[in-house]
């Protein structure tokens, strides 16, 4: 279904609006700070800051890492609803299209607990409902019995059928990555489909997204090279529409013999200069974490220069909901890190900063 897009939208007032509270947001000295401050000295912090509404209401019944995950899920679930409260019109329709995400991300999020057993609570604190799916609903999923019945449900609500082959995938890998790749790739189809780019508005959003799948499938493709899964399956989880690499590309690129030939590859791109460090470590056969923090540091960076160029558009509100997202997956690494007790500089390599 494409988007009946309405009249202009609000660009002036929901950009000065985003420029209030991004200017909210942790700074980059702010996470040295909490890595020295134990669990319940983090609570105080961040009680202190734009989360102290949610760490009120949850106070009374959660405590240390627990109530640092919820009340920060809860803090993001409202921001985002609080976004799209004050737009209007196709600036509005824009960011509510880009907001459907959360419905694709809380039902992996229940795959994922589901699939790892955690509690009905454990799943709950890492919900987001700040797209279509209610809470409500996505606690119906919780209670279900089994992954299958699950995404049974998800296809009679969203018309939401798993192929054959990525089942086949996800039960060779005994891992969740093939469904979830799927989901991300349902997820931009739909919204491509969504996007008339008939004026300027609707072709930056078009623009600004079209790099976005080039990320999304720059991490499926170093995953699934990795773990040498074919080439032929590995196209099935690409997703058409990207700004730099094409679906010709990222076949070329998934056939090369190697996976170290294939990074070498890599050198032809814009985003080279970004993920240079990472790509060492990768051919190293260290980690693909560096490299996957270093494209998610790279869609920072390019939604903050199409935002600085384009300051009265749906770039502005695009990179505030982004870094949003970012600072409350660093604060959770944070906790989840001292919880865990796992060394300082493990964490630290972790953060997206």
């Amino acid at each position: 279904m494409v988007f009946e897009w309405g009249r202009k939208g609000n660009y002036s007032y929901a950009c000065a609006r985003v420029k209030a509270k991004k200017s909210l947001l942790l700074t980059k000295d702010n996470y040295p700070k909490l890595m020295m401050m134990d669990l319940n000295e983090i609570g105080r912090f961040i009680g202190e800051t734009q989360y102290q509404n949610e760490m009120t209401e949850l106070a009374s019944r959660y405590s240390g890492v627990n109530l640092i995950e919820l009340g920060t899920s809860r803090n993001l679930a409202r921001t985002n609803s609080s976004v799209l409260g004050f737009c209007t019109g196709e600036l509005k329709e824009m960011i509510e299209a880009y907001l459907t995400r959360w419905d694709f991300w809380n039902i992996k999020t229940v795959l994922r607990g589901k699939f790892y057993e955690a509690t009905t609570e454990e799943i709950q604190e890492d919900l987001v409902p700040a797209g279509a799916l209610t809470e409500e609903y996505l606690n119906s999923l919780i209670a279900m019995e089994s992954n299958v019945e699950l995404l049974e449900a998800v296809r009679r609500k969203e018309g939401l059928c798993i192929p054959d082959e990525v089942m086949a995938a996800f039960e060779e890998s005994e891992t969740l990555q093939p469904i979830e790749d799927f989901l991300d790739k349902v997820y931009y189809t739909r919204l491509l489909e969504r996007i008339r780019p008939t004026a300027k508005p609707k072709k930056l959003f078009l623009h600004f997204i079209k790099r976005e799948i080039d990320v999304v499938n720059l991490r499926t493709l170093l995953k699934l090279k990795r773990a040498e899964i074919s080439p032929d399956r590995m196209c099935s989880f690409f997703i058409d529409g990207g700004e730099e690499l094409s679906l010709h590309e990222l076949t070329r690129l998934a056939g090369m013999e190697t996976f170290e030939q294939m990074l070498d590859e890599f050198n032809k791109y814009s985003f080279f200069e970004n993920i240079s460090e990472g790509l060492e470590e990768a051919k190293d056969g260290t980690s693909l974490t560096t490299i996957m923090r270093e494209l998610q540091r790279h869609l920072i960076r390019q939604s903050e220069r199409f935002s600085h160029v384009y300051p009265l558009s749906v770039l502005p509100v695009l990179d505030y909901l982004i870094r949003k997202k970012i600072e409350v997956d660093n604060i959770r690494i944070i906790a989840r890190g001292k919880e865990s007790e796992m060394d300082p500089e493990v964490i630290k390599s972790l953060l997206v900063v």
